[in-house]
């Protein structure tokens, strides 16, 4: 692993402040373009991946993902409706994966018994090292994680698949209609909610991102709280901006920007 500084920060005291990057040889690059591509024609063919799952899935990307929220925000207004959006990350997604969770996603996808049987043998005995500059570590064993930038990125889907069906569960388990979407792009999440009253809605995403927040933990993922975003789409000249209180759930008390940027764009 290859410790490089993420750019444009204000200080770098903290290892928040750095990326690791994993090198691997191109042969072993071309390997697993091949197998990402055959895994994920399977896991789409059995309807296996949720739609509203934008990132690291061929043919939807960033600019589907701009285009279905644009689409969604207009469609609210005609029916009178602002859209409400709150977005979240979550935190070291790549470092963090369990590898027996996916081994258990990986059999909910119905793969058969010698693939599943691969990856945990992949995902076994691995080791690795950090360069940083001139200096390099001693190697020493990773039982968790998966390498960031790999050409694999079905990973990210198996965690985050399930996770959309579980939280549609959940609210039907708390006997609750609770009408938010959900939308993600690899780590970045995003809830979506459409109502006539900012309350409600504002009430509505504050239980979603509650609901949410313990399935990714019983994954043994966690949300960056303060990396939350909230934004609102209204079409009036001078509408009110209500902040939305996390504090219940962890977090703290969002107030939406004049202008959020999402995925490389800019809404206002």
């Amino acid at each position: 692993m290859v410790v490089i500084p993420k750019p444009n920060k204000n200080t770098y005291n903290s290892p928040k402040s750095f990326c690791p990057i994993v090198l691997l040889n191109t042969t072993g690059k071309l390997i697993k373009k091949v197998i990402s591509n055959r895994l994920q024609f399977h896991l789409s063919a059995n309807g296996f991946l949720n739609s509203h799952q934008f990132g690291g899935i061929r043919q939807q990307s960033t600019t589907d993902a701009g285009i279905y929220l644009t689409h969604h925000i207009r469609a609210g207004w005609l029916k009178q409706c602002h859209m409400s959006v709150l977005a979240f990350d979550i935190t070291q997604f790549f470092p963090s994966l369990n590898h027996q969770f996916l081994s258990i996603c990986l059999k909910k996808a119905g793969l058969n018994a010698n693939v599943i049987h691969f990856f945990n043998s992949y995902h076994s005995n691995r080791s690795t090292s950090y360069s940083w500059n001139t200096f390099t570590s001693l190697s020493f064993n990773v039982n968790v994680g998966v390498s960031q930038g790999s050409a694999l990125p079905h990973f990210i889907c198996f965690i985050l698949s399930p996770n959309h069906k579980n939280v549609q569960k959940r609210m039907e388990n708390f006997n609750k209609e609770i009408p938010t979407d959900i939308l993600s792009f690899v780590d970045d999440g995003l809830l979506i909610s459409q109502e006539k009253s900012y309350s409600l809605s504002n009430s509505f995403l504050l239980c979603s991102y509650n609901i949410i927040s313990k399935i990714l933990i019983d994954a043994g993922l966690v949300m960056e709280h303060n990396k939350t975003e909230l934004f609102h789409f209204m079409r009036a000249q001078h509408p009110p901006n209500p902040s939305i209180d996390l504090t219940t759930v962890g977090g703290s008390i969002i107030t939406p920007k004049p202008i959020w940027r999402y995925l490389g764009f800019f809404f206002d």
